[in-house]
């Protein structure tokens, strides 16, 4: 089970990451999309299904825990625990 990391910035997530901010948390990403001034993210906060916007600055820092893109059934490579 990786590690949350609490020196990724914003810049580096990408749907699947679970990120924590300052003010919140924690967020399964479910898409990111560029702005002028950084990125809107989609995120799920509690995984019950409904989804909310966030605008964030370029460069923020985020705690992030990349093991749901490993655990997905989604993932395109099957990984085995063990």
């Amino acid at each position: 089970m990786p590690e949350p990391t609490d020196q990724d910035r914003i810049d580096d997530v990408s749907a699947g990451d679970v990120i924590t901010l300052t003010d919140g948390g924690p967020y399964r990403v479910v898409h990111v999309d560029p702005t002028e001034t950084g990125f809107l993210v989609t995120v799920e906060p509690d995984g019950g299904g409904e989804t909310m916007d966030i605008e964030l600055v370029s460069g923020t820092t985020v705690t992030r825990t990349l093991e749901s893109k490993w655990d997905s059934p989604q993932s395109p490579t099957p990984h085995s625990r063990g």
